[in-house]
């Protein structure tokens, strides 16, 4: 086993076998190594056909075979099984059974990471989005909706939750468990056995409700006149993942469609393409009429391509995440010498200690063993019956709480190192309770304790709000877009950073958690309002009007418009959706792809010569019967965005542009022209104008910058003096996306032939390969790949064999922060004959180089010309 950059290779060969390489099996699905599946466990997509099979046949057929299990039919959203198989039968058995389209390996999913802080309390959290107008001037509370979450579960006997299931007037009305409490994502075979009803054991799932249905006085939900079902997929914390699969996730989502649910709400993600199981089925749920809505992601960190799936699945609504505007959380009140000071606490380390002491506990702010206010270095002194205060920096939080809890402490709270809230996250190791604070709060109360004895309570429920300096900005941590192909996501983005939610009551029945997670049930309950207001909606006119009416953002140190690939349409309103009287179709405009040379018909663009330009029509619809209406459009840059760096490399998170608020060459911008800027529709009619949009030449595409924008329209009816606006955003690639490099630049080092630990090999020439001396192919993928694939060459340039983790397909891009930094594949004298790496060869002796081969963008997976390619210098294999 090879350990490489957090990415494990290892050489699974199953029999080593004689065969011909063979390139016939196009529907084994191989996710890349960093990948976590479940072993010998897969969903097997069926054909289609009125005239063909039954989904239960074929369950049959697949039960007969031996050492293959069905454990789920999937016939509504997903047409296909959930199979397990032992080590005998290989994937590609699966496959060549007649009328099997894919077959895909069974992913684990853990819930994305939980940012610590809070929300506001109502009702300012409902103002800026206009839910507080809708639930109180429009009197909507979501009544006659049914809402479907697939999460952690519930603990519906929450005060402000029902306290019921299932019974009259109870707000939980469906619902059931899929995954049970025994869960383990890390053996081979999790059990699984499903409770009779939903119970929340993590808290997640608690607090996606209480967002939703919350009923007071604490916690007002968006929509807490609304029906809801809970569909619990997901594990209780075990060595603090809490996991799942996709054919529980499938089961779960199948099972809400099956209740009828309106609107089904999904906190969770994993993946980049839409083509996988569940953004498949999710794309079937919007075509059957139902309103999906799913979180883009927490991983803005990373910068761009790190929306992930369902999200980024056909007509889903993908959400991302701006900062409350109030911080609202557990206190704790720290005496001494100096007096009391209030200070806000992250939610613990671990939901099985939450940090409560009702009286007051002595408190400390020890030095290590090395004199350091880190510790790192353990503690010579006891600290029995004490509350540590530590600063973070060097080691991890569970050394620190560990090393406090072995000189006798029993609470330790960790201080930042910088500016900005931390989640302190520990392992099974540490049993006491663990929290963060600010630095500033930090650095004062140090100061405080070093006056004399101190004390500290922290009781339950005891809560303060302060307010945040960065409410209504984007979160740092929300997702950006594009998709794979360039379409822009989120479509639109809610309160999710600091949100303040029911939890648990075993877990404190309250706490402040931040993510897309918490924006997603926030959308969920504005579609509720608005199909409570609005029934005649189609899912696609509740995505546009929803859109339309959202408020762009804007970046408070450039002044420029926040960039669609990071916010979407902007902040959701939904009373001026409720409120709308017309529409524009498509919501957003994705640029993918852009014509090279002069713009005709448009005279103020002759003197541009020639651009790059997309063409896109855009549908003006007036839903009011009774009054025509006045269109004027005008358009606003956004921030452009780039990875890269003026040379070309890539960096950790995007830098924009225009880096400031000063003047700005105009042909840095992109510009927009329309055939009409201003335009009369009828009552009850519809408008079609033509709009180009030119991408910034002055902006280098070596830089490979990404440029957008809004589409501004003013409407204003006959006989009105008023008007409103509705936006429309529109994104694209300052150069030709078919052409963009998928690799990473020469000049990064990559990609290369290394040692085992990860030293570049300098004259690969000289390198010698047998089963006891292996080597890496690393790379990095800049941009998602659909196919990308390791295979050896010989001496006469004849392909022998995938390598060992040679084939991967639906690759996301390589996340400098994430758990995927670099791909690669193991370079031995074993190849594979097949793409599903059932069947290995031994390689003859003899000289041979790796060939890597990475699909551009939109390319066709069966085009060699559409790959980006890489040859390694030969060597020689004993």
């Amino acid at each position: 086993m090879i350990l490489t950059s957090g990415v494990v290779f290892t050489v699974a060969c199953l029999g080593v076998v004689s065969a011909q390489l063979t390139f016939v099996d196009n529907k084994v699905v191989t996710y890349p190594p960093y990948v976590a599946v479940k072993r010998g466990a897969y969903i097997v997509e069926l054909e289609h056909s009125k005239a063909g099979p039954s989904t239960a046949a074929y369950a049959a057929s697949f039960n007969s075979i031996s050492d293959v299990w069905v454990s789920s039919q999937f016939s509504t959203l997903f047409n296909g099984l959930a199979v397990s198989t032992s080590d005998s039968i290989s994937v590609e058995q699966l496959a060549s059974v007649q009328g099997v389209k894919r077959v895909w390996p069974v992913r684990y999913h853990r819930l994305p990471y939980r940012m610590s802080t809070a929300n506001i309390t109502y009702p300012y959290l409902h103002q800026p989005t206009g839910v507080s107008r809708a639930l109180h001037e429009l009197g909507l509370n979501g009544k006659g909706i049914k809402v479907g979450i697939v999460d952690t579960g519930v603990d519906y006997t929450h005060p402000e939750l029902g306290n019921c299931w299932k019974t009259t007037d109870c707000p939980w009305q469906y619902g059931a468990d899929f995954i049970g409490d025994k869960f383990d994502s890390s053996s081979p075979n999790p059990i699984i056995i499903p409770n009779a009803t939903p119970m929340d054991c993590d808290g997640h799932g608690t607090h996606v409700a209480g967002i939703l249905s919350g009923q007071g006085p604490n916690v007002y939900g968006v929509a807490p006149g609304a029906t809801y079902g809970m569909y619990r997929v997901f594990s209780c914390p075990v060595n603090g993942n809490v996991a799942s699969t996709d054919d529980i996730i499938l089961r779960g989502i199948e099972a809400a469609y099956q209740d009828g649910h309106d609107i089904i709400s999904l906190s969770l993600g994993g993946g980049s393409w839409p083509e996988d199981p569940i953004s498949v089925a999710c794309s079937k749920l919007v075509k059957k009429g139902v309103v999906v809505v799913a979180a883009n992601g927490n991983d803005g960190a990373n910068g761009l391509y790190t929306a992930g799936t369902p999200a980024v699945g056909h007509g889903v609504i993908a959400v991302g995440s701006v900062d409350n505007w109030n911080i609202t959380g557990a206190i704790a009140e720290f005496t001494t010498p100096q007096g009391s000071r209030s200070v806000l606490l992250s939610t613990p380390g671990s939901d099985r200690y939450p940090f409560i002491f009702e009286a007051d506990v002595p408190v400390v702010a020890p030095m290590d063993r090395n004199g350091s206010a880190l510790g790192c270095a353990g503690y010579a002194v006891s600290l029995s019956g004490k509350i540590a205060v530590i600063q973070r920096g060097v080691c991890s939080f569970a050394q620190k709480a560990a090393a406090a809890q072995t000189a006798g402490a029993i609470g330790v709270v960790i201080y930042n190192n910088m500016a900005g809230t931390l989640s302190p996250s520990v392992d099974g190791t540490v049993t006491v309770p663990v929290v963060a604070i600010s630095q500033a709060d930090g650095l004062a109360v140090v100061a405080d304790i070093a006056t004399g004895p101190s004390t500290v309570k922290a009781p339950n429920k005891l809560v303060g709000t302060f307010p945040a300096s960065t409410g209504g900005q984007m979160s740092l941590f929300s997702s950006y877009g594009p998709s794979p192909e360039l379409v822009i996501e989120p479509l639109l983005s809610a309160p999710g950073g600091n949100i303040w939610s029911t939890y648990p009551q075993r877990l404190g029945s309250y706490a402040s958690l931040s993510g897309t997670s918490m924006a997603t049930p926030y959308v969920s309950g504005t579609v509720a309002l608005l199909k409570q207001a609005r029934p005649e909606l189609s899912v696609k006119e509740i995505r546009s009007v929803l859109a339309n009416s959202a408020k762009p953002l804007r970046d408070v140190a450039t002044g420029q418009m926040i960039h669609p690939y990071w916010s979407g349409s902007g902040l959701v309103n939904v009373y001026d959706a409720i409120k709308s009287r017309a529409m524009i179709n498509p919501p957003e405009l994705s640029i993918n792809e852009t014509t090279w040379g002069p713009v005709p018909g448009f005279d103020q663009l002759q003197a541009l010569g020639s651009v790059r330009w997309a063409q896109r029509s855009v549908t003006i619809v007036n839903t009011d019967r009774n009054k025509g209406m006045d269109v004027w459009l005008e358009s606003s840059v956004a921030d452009s965005l780039s990875m890269y760096s003026v040379d070309g490399n890539i960096g950790v998170a995007p830098r924009t542009w225009p880096a400031s608020s000063a003047s700005v060459p105009p042909n840095t911008l992109p510009q927009i022209a329309a055939t009409d800027s201003h335009v009369y529709v009828a009552a009850g009619q519809s408008k079609n104008i033509t709009v180009i949009v030119v991408a910034p030449p002055g902006l280098r595409e070596l830089e490979k910058w990404f440029y957008g924008g809004y589409l501004n329209f003013t409407l204003k009816w006959d006989q009105e003096s008023t008007a409103s606006n509705l936006f429309v955003p529109y994104a694209g690639y300052n150069g030709d996306y078919r052409a963009a490099d998928v690799l990473s630049t020469p000049s990064s080092g990559l990609p290369a032939l290394t040692d085992s630990n990860q030293v570049a090999i300098a004259d690969v020439s000289k390198l010698v390969v047998s089963a006891n001396n292996t080597a890496l192919l690393l790379y990095r993928l800049d941009v998602p790949s659909r196919v990308v694939s390791a295979t050896l060459v010989d001496a006469g340039g004849n392909t022998v064999g995938y390598l060992p983790f040679g084939y991967n397909e639906y690759n996301a891009r390589n996340l400098p922060k994430g758990d995927n930094p670099l791909s690669g594949a193991t370079v031995s004298d074993l190849v594979f004959t097949d793409k599903g790496s059932a069947h290995a060869i031994k390689v003859p002796a003899g000289k041979y180089h790796v060939h890597l081969a990475a699909l551009r963008p939109l390319g066709d997976a069966n085009n060699s010309k559409d790959y980006q390619t890489w040859d390694s210098d030969q060597y020689s294999i004993a």
